[in-house]
């Protein structure tokens, strides 16, 4: 900004810049400097021009705001109802950039002409639609369309209206959203929402759910103040909610589970799907099982055309697909659980000296640039063995290169070769740094919260390539962005299965009842014993055998032995319902054993899986042995913290991977840790899962070339650079 005036005034004018900020301005710095005067004659916004190496800053994707709402319901209003109402404090962003710098023509807004009265009002300062890109109405912008299954329009005066009694009927509707498509259904009809359960191929994983306003949300959820912000804000991510004792919606919606993820109207043309008598939709991405969200109108038709009856669609392109976010409350902070629309792309101080790409982990995909002060992470991508995600993973990582004029001069991507990210990584231009998975972890919690000391890491997931060529996921590390040690981990044990392992939670169980000397049949009565037999053939014979110190797999074992013996249909799926088992009023826990090796502390399973097979054996309830678990989890952790101090002298904690999805476990671990008097840090900006993969490599990357720590992969623990 170029500002002239009288000394007192322009200093007025900074404060206010800062304190009275629109709300969802975020002002990271602010820098003056003195100018010769060039006496402008009034307030002007001139043409944008592309700036290369300007900061990672990407405007998000915003809700509709109250001043929108109140003109969308008011009859006589020129945009009443009006499903594409926005001005420049709301409306999509992200999910509609070409290109920077983002003014209009470089928007899919570009196709639509702005007729005489909303050209005044884009030009006029004093109007708040003054520059909004996205500036439109009935008479120049973006139209409904009801399409059939294959494509075909629907005559209708009303495609909204139509919509809605379509969805009162009991059909699923593919309905084109602010970042992707949706498929929608009455949340209150139990067969429709089987259903659209058995077309999308989606059997037990839950569903989110889209209510009319926060009176109907309270009808279904327990929801605190905090959460209320979070609902009822500028973002309306996916909240996830506790669940009423009494289900007012059918448990096919969540089954098994004590949460719900609920969600308010974001998006006007998703305000004319409700009525008084329709106030519960279900809005799941509209993808098939596995598959990346649709977000073109005629893969969509192709796509969803053997789920959806009926595609509510317009004609404004979606030029970057993005999911709905993910969000929950620990510990009393906003946690992100995926990033995505209103969220995406995540803007976080990293100091760097050379354009960083990184290209974050396999499953649960993201994209991080990092460049002159600022990284920029991506929404999620989803799993990179799905052909579609793969090429929606390229696809972001050439749009990033684009937007921000950016070519990496350093690559940073996972110790693991075989991985698809790391496959990517070697087609990129620059200098290639390898982070090991768990390290990555780490120094993504650690650059959130801006730690530069050394800390004591302890990174719980479920598959990691370690620096020994184990699979790794039970880790207590220390150390800092640049380097690390392993300090403890969770005892070895032989797997057997490769991929299979993962999706069929029995194997887990077993493996870990043979390595006890224990006869799995007595504890796995649903599986049969040709199965078990044929495992037991493979693990003497070292057929697809591996080591693993997963905590992960670990959690699968123990559901498994609770009851859950068939196959997944969701990621950590097992792991997922044994914490819906979790009784808080439950806080013993079964014996275990720490015992120290020249490599450090190992946290033996033996005594811990025997506690429990005890109570297997004497009938004692699924709820109480979940609880007994999960607390000596906790317990068993804070007392390997505990012994790093003792050595160490280190009292700053970071808790990041997938495992601590798991709030009861997080929250149990975060209470002993300050009792304990340590400073607790975790995951609240980033995904805590792999999701937050590509900032923890990023960061630990510039740490690397920072402070010019490279050491051979050959060498012990450490990362690796090329």
């Amino acid at each position: 900004m170029d500002v002239e005036g009288s000394e007192e005034g322009i200093r007025s004018f900074t404060r206010a810049l800062q304190e009275e900020a629109p709300e969802n301005a975020e002002i990271a710095e602010v820098q003056t400097s003195t100018e010769p005067l060039f006496g402008y004659p009034d307030f002007t916004i001139r043409a944008s021009a592309a700036e290369r190496g300007s900061a990672n800053f990407l405007p998000r994707d915003i809700a509709v705001c109250e001043d929108c709402l109140r003109e969308f319901n008011t009859p006589g209003d020129k945009r009443y109802q009006y499903p594409f109402i926005s001005c420049a404090n709301c409306g999509p962003r992200y999910s509609i950039i070409k290109g920077l710098p983002y003014d209009r023509e470089n928007t899919a807004m570009s196709e639509f002409e702005m007729c005489r009265p909303c050209a005044a009002e884009y030009r006029n300062p004093g109007d708040r639609r003054f520059h909004a890109q996205t500036d439109c109405c009935p008479d120049c912008g973006p139209v409904l369309k009801l399409l059939d299954a294959q494509g075909a329009t629907v005559e209708s005066s009303d495609p909204a209206a139509m919509a809605r009694k379509l969805i009162r009927q009991g059909r699923i509707l593919a309905v084109k959203g602010i970042g992707g498509y949706h498929l929608c259904c009455n949340a209150e009809n139990p067969s429709a929402v089987q259903r659209l359960r058995k077309l999308k191929r989606r059997p037990h994983k839950p569903l989110a759910v889209m209510v009319r306003n926060i009176k109907a949300a309270y009808k279904i959820c327990t929801i605190s103040d905090q959460e209320r912000a979070i609902l009822t804000g500028s973002r309306k991510p996916i909240l996830l909610l506790g669940k009423r004792t009494t289900e007012y919606l059918p448990e096919a919606i969540a089954p098994k589970q004590k949460r719900l993820g609920v969600m308010l109207p974001y998006a006007p043309l998703q305000l004319l799907l409700f009525s008084d008598d329709l106030n519960f939709l279900v809005m799941t991405s509209g993808n098939l099982s596995g598959l990346p969200i649709c977000y073109r109108d005629r893969t969509a038709i192709e796509t969803l055309g053997t789920v959806a009856e009926y595609f509510l669609t317009h004609n404004r392109a979606i030029e970057i697909p993005v999911d709905d976010a993910v969000v929950k409350i620990v510990d009393n902070h906003e946690v992100l659980v995926r990033c995505g629309r209103g969220y995406a792309p995540l803007t976080i101080p990293l100091k760097s000296r050379y354009a960083v790409l990184a290209m974050g982990a396999e499953q649960k995909s993201s994209v991080c640039v990092a460049q002159n002060g600022f990284a920029a992470v991506s929404q999620y991508i989803g799993n990179l063995n799905e052909y579609g995600a793969y090429r929606t993973f390229e696809r972001q990582i050439e749009h990033f290169k684009g937007l921000f004029h950016f070519c990496p001069e350093i690559v940073a991507h996972d110790l693991n070769p075989d991985s698809l990210s790391t496959r990517c990584a070697k087609e990129q231009a620059g200098r290639k740094i390898a982070v090991q998975h768990h390290h990555a972890h780490m120094a993504g919690c650690m650059a959130e919260h801006k730690l530069t000391r050394d800390v004591i890491g302890i990174v719980y997931d479920g598959t990691g390539l370690g620096t020994d060529g184990a699979i790794w996921g039970g880790e207590c590390l220390t150390g800092s962005r640049s380097e690390f040690k392993r300090s403890a981990h969770l005892e070895y044990v032989t797997l057997q299965g490769a991929d299979s392992v993962v999706k069929e939670p029995w194997r887990c169980a077993a493996c870990y009842l043979f390595a006890l000397g224990l006869d799995p049949p007595g504890f796995l009565p649903q599986i049969n014993s040709t199965s078990l037999h044929a495992v037991q053939t493979a693990l003497q014979n070292g057929i697809q055998c591996f080591e693993s110190s997963s905590m992960g797999r670990l959690f699968d074992c123990v559901a498994a032995l609770c009851g859950f013996q068939g196959e997944i249909t969701y990621d950590a799926q097992a792991a997922v319902e044994l914490e819906n088992l979790y009784d808080t009023n439950i806080s013993d826990c079964y014996g275990y054993r720490i015992h120290n090796t020249e490599n450090g502390w190992i946290l033996g399973y033996e005594e811990l899986l025997r506690n429990l097979i005890r109570d297997l054996q004497n009938q004692v309830p699924s709820s109480t042995i979940s609880s007994r678990f999960h607390n000596t989890v906790a317990e068993a952790t804070a007392d390997c913290v505990g012994r790093i101090r003792e050595k160490t002298g280190l009292e700053e904690v970071v808790l990041s991977g997938g495992v601590f999805e798991n709030t009861c476990l997080l929250e149990r671990l975060i209470l002993k840790l300050r009792a304990l008097k340590f400073k607790v840090y975790y995951n609240r900006l980033t995904p805590t899962n792999d999701g937050g993969i590509s900032f923890g490599q990023a960061a630990a990357a510039c740490a690397m070339i920072k402070e010019k720590e490279y050491v051979s992969c050959n060498s012990g623990q450490s990362n690796q650079t090329e």
